[in-house]
């Protein structure tokens, strides 16, 4: 069975790294930095799931919503 995908989008390095450890045992893992990186992951990748920061630099959640 293939794993489901999950974005994760925060600019604290330590909170991805943190919900990247508790989660890849069961999921594939990908990243971002902040909105806009999220919004091109999401159209190239398809993730089945995106947890998102709401305060975030350059593009905050609520916007890239």
């Amino acid at each position: 069975m293939d794993k489901k995908k999950i974005l994760i989008v925060d600019d604290e390095g330590n909170i991805r790294r943190l919900e990247r450890t508790i989660l890849i045992k069961d999921f594939l893992v990908i990243e971002a930095e902040d909105g806009k990186q999220a919004i091109d992951m999401a159209g190239t990748q398809k993730p089945d799931l995106i947890l998102m920061d709401m305060m975030m630099p350059k593009m905050d959640g609520l916007t890239a919503c």
